[in-house]
């Protein structure tokens, strides 16, 4: 305990954030390849900016965003605007001349909801803060309904958990940050995307594969990276009211100030409440568990004359949340035992502080110190099961970056440390058997990222990392490699590999399991989950005169895994066994997609996904449960004039699914061996006056939702009761009514 209290102090007084450093770049004209001078460059959003030199040189000061739009504009030309990441310090503008009829340089459309990106070297899209707000978002969970890339669905029917998968595997094996720090991990895994408010969210990015070494080893499947509202956005007060038909209440509450020249702030603050009990179903449980929840984030932005920046704050969580019989009674537990209740108390704090030091401005050199601190807390009951867990978590980067003999080659090399301590308590062990560990794990590594780009077609990022897991006495080396290769402009044939691995967490990350009568059985001590995920893509944007455009992606992408922890369902009705994988598992996902800008103020999405996920189970290799094969979006987008009106519509499609086996259980406690396909489509209309907007919509307009989600829903105390089967929405149809305020 003494090394643990030791590890968490040190890692407690330590700064932390990479480095917002210097954009170079040049602008020219696209017939001759001469330099502009004197062309207007700045940062969307912001009032940086700058002009460029005699020879069309620029250099731009970088904001505190992870990732932003740089505009360009030149009396004579089409305007031009290209979005980048944090990473990217050098970007070239071709500007065209406005009497020509080809205007291909707008890379991005400002009303554009999602950008497919030509200019990362892996495989991203970038949701934005319009696309996001297109349909009813309360949270990161519901952020994804009009991307193709990530699903989100419920794990259970009793607590309203959720999680996402990708590629066609389970969201543990995908990196969730915010701001590129460590976010939904651990006890946030299943109820951590309703912890992110969507009115906070300024941009997703999403990468598909392995992402850079810099992040750990935990990345498999793809990175997701949030970035959340500064004070640069220039909204100095925000406010959000929702409400549903089920009577769910939500208020959201923003306000950014300025402190001194050097320090900025802004707080953030979410409370929401659900108080009436709904049963539309008729099977006598909570189709929408009661919950108040209550979220607040402080954050502050550091800028020393460009020197030293740095971004640091505090979030805190709070939520009841009471799911179960609807005459379950918390207050009168004992008198209400004979009706099932799950009952969760979450208390969460978070502390972060991201910091960077200029090195040397010409070789866009730094130095940069990340870290953060999680103490959270869960005490919960599932019927007769009680689950008290605590995680306290640290961890620390040092990365420094440059350039090396020219802006064509770069380096970034760094260390880190990670510290996890997982404390579960367990009041009645007899639902749990076998090698169940609490888990005080450290790892301490270090890495090395080398970056080539010719500014033209090629870009290369191959990266090694080594890391000791001192809980699993294994050291771990971690390669990955990334190329892209653009023949043409706004075009990208991509490749990448690497290897990931991930440290299971049991109860956690199958929280929905407690949800049922199911034994818990630890067959063996679990190792670490060991991957090599693989990915091949090309994207293009074809851009034409009055804004109109069209882009396409084709992707696909493969994951074999070494080490698999097995939650094997099929054994025996009434037990979920724990092991390590015996055989071979694997997941191929291919993904089509295409975005039309064909008018002014449309656009509209069309995406195909294939998954193919397999495991071995009892020597056979079969699909895995609740994975679909096939997946199909449709998603429509029309903004008036001056955006007074905006109407969206998304259609879903689902394809079948094994579910897991039943065969055994009564037949009335019997599901099909594959679920149903199933559309699901969903439409909001937004009006904005002046700096208020006001939108009603309605989700799931078929009423879509799953035949009896709770097996055994009559004798939840019996052996068969299980919530955790879950593959349609539980919910049907719902009205959205909401009102955002927004003061610049």
């Amino acid at each position: 305990m003494k090394k643990a209290l030791i590890i968490t102090l040190f890692l407690l007084s330590i700064s932390t954030i990479s480095f917002a450093q210097q954009i170079k770049g040049k602008v020219v004209d696209k017939e001759t390849n001469k330099g502009i001078s004197f062309a207007n460059v700045g940062i969307e959003g912001t009032s940086i900016g700058t002009t460029t030199d005699e020879k069309g040189f620029f250099s731009l000061k970088k904001t505190n965003q992870d990732s932003l739009f740089i505009e360009v504009s030149f009396i004579g030309y089409h305007k031009s605007k290209k979005y980048i990441d944090k990473e990217r310090q050098y970007i070239e503008f071709e500007l065209e001349k406005e009497a020509t009829e080809l205007s291909a340089v707008n890379v991005v459309e400002k009303r554009s909801g999602t950008t497919l990106n030509t200019e990362d070297v892996g495989f991203s899209q970038y949701v934005s803060a319009e696309g996001i707000k297109r349909l009813a978002c309360c949270s990161l969970a519901e952020s994804f309904e009009n991307n193709a890339a990530v699903d989100v669905g419920f794990t259970d029917a009793v607590t309203g958990a959720k999680q996402i998968q990708m590629l066609g595997l389970a969201g543990i094996y995908s990196q969730i940050l915010i701001e590129n720090q460590p976010s939904i991990r651990m006890l946030s895994t299943t109820y951590g995307l309703n912890y992110i408010p969507g009115p906070w969210l300024d941009g997703i990015s999403i990468s598909k594969g392995t992402s850079s070494v810099t992040h750990g080893y935990e990345s498999i499947t793809g990175q997701i990276n949030i970035d959340v509202k500064k004070p640069e956005r220039k909204e100095r007060f925000y406010f959000e009211y929702f409400t549903n038909d089920f009577l769910k209440q939500e208020i959201n509450i923003n306000s950014s100030y300025r402190i001194n020249k050097y320090l900025e702030s802004i707080i953030l603050a979410h409370a929401e409440s659900t108080f009436i009990k709904t049963d539309r179903n008729n099977d006598n449980f909570l189709d929408v568990p009661l919950s108040n929840l209550f979220i607040a984030s402080n954050r502050y932005f550091l800028n020393y004359e460009d020197k030293i920046k740095s971004r640091f704050g505090v979030d805190v969580l709070y939520e009841d949340r009471i799911g179960g019989d609807k005459l379950f009674d918390k207050d009168n537990y004992h008198s209400s035992s004979n009706f099932y209740g799950a009952v969760l108390n979450t208390r969460r704090i978070q502390l972060f502080e991201n910091t960077g030091f200029l090195v040397n401005s010409d070789k866009n050199s730094s130095i940069g110190l990340n870290s953060n601190f999680v103490y959270h807390e869960l005490k919960s009951k599932f019927g007769q099961r009680t689950y008290n867990p605590k995680q306290v978590s640290g961890n620390l980067a040092l990365i420094f970056n440059s350039e090396l003999w020219n802006d064509k080659n770069k380096i970034s090399i760094g260390t880190n440390a990670n510290y996890d301590n997982l404390k579960e308590e367990l009041a009645k062990k007899d639902y749990v058997s076998g090698e169940h560990q609490e888990k005080e794990e450290i790892v301490l590594g270090g890495f090395a990222e080398y970056t080539f780009s010719d500014k033209k077609h090629w870009t290369f990022i191959t990266g090694i990392r080594a890391d000791y897991n001192m809980f699993f006495k294994q050291t771990i080396i971690t390669p990955r490699l990334h190329a892209k290769y653009s023949p043409w402009e706004n075009s990208a044939f991509r490749v990448s590999l690497g290897r990931g691995l991930h440290s299971s967490n049991i109860l956690p990350e199958n929280i929905s399991l407690l949800a049922s009568s199911r034994k818990l059985i630890f067959d063996e001590k679990l190792r670490l989950e060991d991957a090599w995920n693989y990915g091949i893509s090309y994207s293009q944007i074809l851009f034409f005169e009055d804004d109109r455009s069209v882009s396409f992606s084709l992707d696909f992408h493969r994951t074999d895994f070494q080490n698999r922890v097995i939650v094997d369902l099929e054994q025996n009705v009434t037990e979920a066994h724990f092991y390590n994988l015996e055989g071979e598992s694997f997941a191929n996902s291919f993904q089509a997609e295409l975005t039309a800008s064909l008018f002014e103020g449309f656009e509209t999405t069309l995406a195909y996904v294939f998954s193919d996920s397999k495991v071995t189970i009892g020597g056979q290799l079969i699909d895995m449960p609740l994975t679909p094969k096939h997946k199909g979006l449709l998603a429509l987008h029309y903004t008036t004039r001056y955006e007074r009106w905006k109407f969206s519509f998304t259609t879903q499609y689902h394809g079948q699914t094994r579910l897991p086996n039943t065969s055994t259980n009564p037949p009335l406690y019997r599901l099909p061996n594959k679920s149903p396909q199933y559309f699901i489509l969903h439409a909001q209309i937004t009006h904005k006056f002046e700096n208020i907007e006001i939108y009603v919509g309605c989700e799931n307009i078929l009423n879509y939702k799953q035949k009896n989600p709770i097996i055994s829903a009559n004798d939840p105390f019996g052996s068969y009761f299980d919530s955790s089967i879950i593959y349609a929405p539980i919910i049907g149809r719902q009205f959205n009514l909401g009102l955002r305020l927004t003061i610049k």
